[in-house]
């Protein structure tokens, strides 16, 4: 441990250090692919798609164990956003990320073909913060668990 952490510490047992910062949390209520909703108490500053992780099945990413790209580029994890209250604007990487899939440009040297267009309720859920309560997110497909048990011979 350095210095620092040392310090820190001994500012923490002596209560001199800073005081914990309290945990927000806001709903975020999700429109499943088959129709039914379900609220979800994400942190402030987590984005849409890590807030899907307290869902039965999170959001589906079309990646393997259902991880994002390390850029969010590959905009795999686009939602319909229904209710933008609570949510952080758009930034001008998730446009260009919406806009790239849109016209089929590669990503990560993967070919990809051209996605549906950018509509003005389209987000990346992994790009959408929750700032407050109120959202309303229609998610088109979830994470299939089945995709990654593998073969049941164990091959």
């Amino acid at each position: 441990m350095s210095i620092f952490g040392i310090r820190k510490r001994l500012k923490a047992a002596l209560g001199m250090g800073r005081p914990p910062r309290e945990i927000v949390r806001y709903r975020v209520t999700y429109v499943l692919p088959d129709g039914t909703e379900q609220v979800v108490e994400a942190e402030e500053r987590y984005s849409v798609l890590m807030a899907s992780q307290a869902l039965a099945s999170p959001i589906g990413t079309g990646r393997r164990a259902g991880g994002t790209c390390p850029d969010g580029g590959c905009a795999e994890c686009r939602v319909q956003i229904l209710d933008a209250t609570g949510l952080s604007p758009m930034t001008d990487a998730e446009r260009r990320s919406l806009d790239a899939a849109a016209r089929g440009e590669p990503h990560e040297g993967r070919v990809r073909r051209p996605g549906p267009p950018v509509t003005p309720d389209a987000r990346l859920a992994c790009y959408a913060k929750v700032v407050g309560d109120g959202a309303r997110v229609r998610v088109s497909e979830l994470f299939d668990y089945d995709s990654i048990r593998g073969d049941p011979s164990g091959s």
